[in-house]
């Protein structure tokens, strides 16, 4: 029988000669004696020369899941790209705006950091890139996650080490056409399993959004063409405090935390309208407008999580207070009419109480995961102006939902099989005036399945999956509130909306280091804004939503993050959507059914000294979605980053948009209407932020809250 060490020299033997495992394993069986005479020598003289072998090699930088793509962060180069929010704006299938971060076919994602859902991107520029271990972008969220949740991106820390005091600081200053500031300190301690922590943030940031629109009415007074302009300056400071305790062993962990913002915002914007009928001049308006908006927002959060046995157990509760009043000053003035000079106010108030149970234990070859979520909603929304032209409304939304939902994951080799189901039920009553209106008020039942195959073909990892969606109106689209846009413009939500229905099928393959993603969505009662002739007034408008007929949608992206480079590490993405959106415009149907392009290429590149410099462009064809017909665009970033003493400081410099070339511009169709608009932002923006990392250790807190996609809808 051959010996172990007969095998070891062949196949050593094997790697040094470059002959392949199998011939070499042949020949060691039949001729070790040779083999070993021979080549023994030789392979000791090569450990002498060496004295010390290293092997080195490259992993894929994505790796595809049952749910969607997994992003390992810590040892990376994306550790060195900033902030949280920098390092999102790199993942697979993901991109930001202005706006915020977007999966592309999914929409808006939910984030969470550690099993906590972030309630302000903000958030995200307070965790540095070098504290995150990986990043998941869930484009196929199961049945643990609310029907209307239809992406996941979930960051998950280094774990914390070391016990005592901890302080890290964040300070950016930038220009953005105003200079603005942004500061945070994170406090904690440490000891013995308890893990005391706070957060004190403050923000002033300023911004002059500008815009540029033409609206064609074809009314029954005649076709009505409106040319505005205008220009807005906002201030948003922001007062922002945390504290909270967590406790932690082996088995059990527990801990709440409170957490308080006032925004105090005030804006004074300017704007002037030429109005046309029949391409006869009729009209000039100038508007002045001072809005004061004072939001507070009060959350208080506890959790527990824990193992007993092989039970895996978890609660969440959560208690939310949420306060947003809005009070606006105009005048407006006419070339031909009368002037007018009126104010309004707007006060809305949330209250949230909610909580969720899941539980997870190990079934057959994989695990079975159930729970139960319910929440209470409570909104007041008063609005009300000192003339005769505004319509005061005083509404009252009380809202019940009642989830229960199982999963399980199953794997058989390299093949897992997910399976779900979540079933919702929603009451929600509906109040004018302190009467309940019973034609307003609702009740939902949903059910919302989910499935996913994971299999290899070959050297390529796929997976197949199906899920069902919803997504309910929010609070001030089930508004009946009529609100003055101009003397010819009112707008209005709509509480006979009917919630959304998608259905998603996704094919995700991944080959080294490339992954694809194949759509396909069928979206049915989509609400989007219509314009209609306001009652007996032939000249005004009222904007309001609506829902429309089932239509499909289509997308496949890709995205290749080659690793062989030594100290440039691109990464380049590119992607195509398309749908069968049609709509009514004026007398016809229009086909809004352009494909839209998307590209990207990310540059990271290794300098001397350990510093990082980063150069990213991104660009989008013009192409159709929804009811909008988009213009092409494109945006260049750079940025340098630099950390010392083992990352306890830390200096970026960023400049973004370098060559002012990114602008939002569109036509949107409805009914009787088209609106050609051009937004105006200050996008080329100067930043330096540093950090400070004093015994760096983070909170251990593993709340996950609940009624989560409730909150957004405030």
């Amino acid at each position: 029988m051959m010996s172990l060490k007969n095998l070891v020299t062949g196949l050593l033997l094997c790697l040094i000669s470059g002959t392949s495992i199998e011939a070499t394993a042949m020949c060691t069986a039949n001729d070790s004696t040779i083999i070993e005479s021979s080549v023994t020598d030789s392979i000791e003289q090569l450990f002498h020369t060496l004295g010390e072998i290293t092997v080195t090699g490259s992993r894929p930088m994505a790796k595809l899941k049952k749910d969607g793509i997994q992003v390992a962060i810590s040892g990376t180069y994306l550790a060195n790209t900033g902030t949280a929010l920098d390092v999102l704006a790199k993942m697979p299938f993901v991109t930001q705006s202005d706006s915020g971060i977007e999966v592309l076919g999914k929409g808006t994602p939910i984030i969470y950091i550690n099993g906590r859902q972030v309630r302000d991107l903000s958030e995200l520029n307070q965790l540095a890139s070098s504290q995150i271990k990986n990043i998941e972008v869930v484009t196929n969220p199961g049945a643990r996650y609310a029907a209307t949740v239809n992406s996941v991106i979930r960051i998950t820390t280094i774990a914390p080490v070391g016990e005592g005091f901890s302080l890290s600081d964040r300070t950016t200053v930038g220009y953005k056409h105003f200079a603005y500031l942004f500061q945070q300190v994170n406090l904690n301690w440490r000891r013995n399993g308890f893990d005391l922590f706070g957060m004190l943030n403050y923000e002033n940031y300023r911004e002059r959004p500008g815009f540029s629109n033409t609206t064609v009415q074809y009314l029954k007074s005649g076709v009505v063409q409106q040319n505005s302009d205008g220009e807005n300056l906002a201030k948003y400071p922001i007062y922002q405090g945390k504290i909270g305790l967590n406790y932690s062993n082996t088995s059990h962990n527990f801990g709440f935390f409170y957490d308080f913002s006032f925004r105090p915002s005030t804006s004074t914007g300017h704007s002037s309208t030429d109005r046309y009928i029949d391409n006869i001049f009729s009209e000039t308006l100038t508007s002045k407008s001072d809005a004061n908006i004072h939001n507070r927002h009060h959350l208080f959060n506890a959790y527990y999580f824990g193992n007993i046995g092989k039970w895996n157990l978890s609660a969440n509760f959560d208690f939310l207070w949420q306060i947003n009043d809005r009070h606006n000053a105009e005048e407006e003035i006419s070339s031909v009419n009368g002037d007018r000079v009126f104010s309004t106010t707007n006060e809305v108030a949330n209250h949230l109480l909610a909580g969720n149970l899941i539980a997870s234990l190990p079934v057959w070859k994989g695990n079975l995961r159930f729970g139960t979520e319910i929440s209470n909603i409570r909104r007041t929304d008063k609005y009300f102006g000192n003339t005769e032209f505004i319509n005061d409304n005083d509404i009252k939304i009380s809202e019940t939902t009642s989830a229960l939902f199982a999963e399980t994951d199953q794997s058989f080799g390299s093949v897992s099989v997910s399976a779900g189901l979540r079933w919702e039920y929603t009451d929600s009553k509906y109040w004018q005036f302190g009467k309940l209106s019973d034609d307003e008020s609702r009740k939902y039942h949903n059910l919302a399945p989910s499935a996913s195959l994971t299999f290899p073909i070959g050297n390529v990892r796929a997976n197949l999956s199906y899920m069902h969606k919803t997504t309910r109106p929010a609070f001030e689209q089930l508004s009946s509130a009529v609100k003055y846009l101009d003397r010819y413009s009112y707008e209005s939500g709509n509480p006979n909306l009917r919630p959304i229905y998608r259905d998603y099928l996704s094919a995700d393959m991944a080959w080294k280091d490339i992954v694809i993603e194949l759509q396909y969505l069928s979206t049915k009662n989509y609400f989007m804004w219509q314009a209609a002739e306001y009652g007996d007034h032939p000249d005004i408008t009222l904007l309001t939503m609506v829902n429309m007929p089932r239509f499909s949608s289509f997308g496949a992206f890709i995205n290749y993050s080659p690793t062989f480079f030594s100290c440039w590490h691109p990464a380049f993405m590119a992607g195509i959507e398309a749908q069968d959106f049609k709509i009514k415009h004026v007398d016809r149907i229009i086909k809004l059914d352009k494909p839209l392009g998307i590209f990207r290429i990310n540059n990271a590149i290794h300098l001397p000294w350990d510093i990082w410099l980063n150069l990213d462009f991104s660009s989008r064809t013009s192409g159709d979605g929804d009811n909008f017909r988009l213009k092409s665009y494109w945006q260049c970033n750079l940025g340098v980053y630099k950390s010392f003493a083992n990352d306890t400081w830390s200096v970026k410099l960023q400049l973004n948009d370098v060559f002012d070339t990114w602008r939002q511009e569109a036509t949107y169709y409805n009914v009787i209407s088209q609106v050609s608009f051009k937004k105006l932002y200050d996008t080329r923006d100067l930043s330096l932020t540093i950090r400070y990392n004093f015994n760096s250790s983070r909170s251990r807190y593993k709340g996950r809250g609940a009624a989560n996609t409730e909150k957004d809808r405030f």
